[in-house]
């Protein structure tokens, strides 16, 4: 797997957009909701998120990464990982496996249900919709929750990944459909739950548990 962008990129309004801000809300929320203190973070992009992260005292943060300039505390492949059995409470690697070839996809989700009991991946899925989002005062108050969300979503062609380069698939209605992915999610590890992102459902969250791991008694 070879460095697709430079260190730059990161800083284009491009990439540091409202939806890639939304999108780290997800990645630290579920990872404050998972409760794992010793974490695999793999792929440490522009550093938002590990840094965040880094800060809470409790939690043990390795960070893992091909780009030797971001300044992981490994420099290493994807596809080549290898830790001890059950390593680590929870790995994480947003925004990343579809830097790799799919005939890698199942090889590297293999290798990560062997290294941690949970696991949490993001995925681009190319769809697009209508979505409404409700909040108003006293929403908390009254109905335990901070909105409500109407998203229609459905399948969209564009030749967004094909033009960039940096991607080698993404979740789509032709040759990577959600249904493919689960199957092959699916026989590494359970799904918990998978969620879409507000305001950017092209960024799909997949919470799993390994079925290589086995529940302490």
């Amino acid at each position: 797997m070879d460095k697709q962008v430079d260190k730059s990129y990161y800083l284009t309004s491009k990439y540091a957009n409202l939806e890639r801000f939304v999108s780290y809300f997800y990645q630290i929320d579920l990872i404050r909701r998972s409760n794992a203190r010793n974490i695999l973070f793999i792929g440490v992009g522009d550093g938002v998120v590990v840094n965040y992260l880094q800060k809470n005292p409790d939690l043990n943060i390795t960070t893992l990464d091909i780009a030797e300039d971001l300044k992981p505390n490994i420099i290493g492949d994807v596809k080549e990982i290898f830790f001890k059995e059950n390593e680590f409470d929870l790995i994480v690697a947003y925004e990343v496996l579809e830097h790799t070839p799919f005939d890698d996809f199942e090889s590297i989700l293999n290798k990560l249900s062997k290294i941690s009991k949970n696991v949490i991946i993001s995925l681009p899925y190319r769809n697009s919709g209508f979505e409404v989002i409700i909040k108003f005062p006293f929403i908390r108050t009254l109905f335990k929750r901070d909105y409500f969300r109407l998203l229609l979503a459905f399948p969209i062609k564009f030749p967004g990944f094909e033009i960039s380069g940096q991607h080698y698939w993404e979740i789509d209605n032709k040759n990577f459909k959600m249904k493919k992915i689960k199957f092959c999610i699916n026989k590494y590890f359970e799904i918990k739950f998978i969620k879409k992102a507000l305001l950017t459902p092209y960024k799909c969250f997949f919470v799993l548990k390994s079925k290589n791991i086995k529940d302490e008694k």
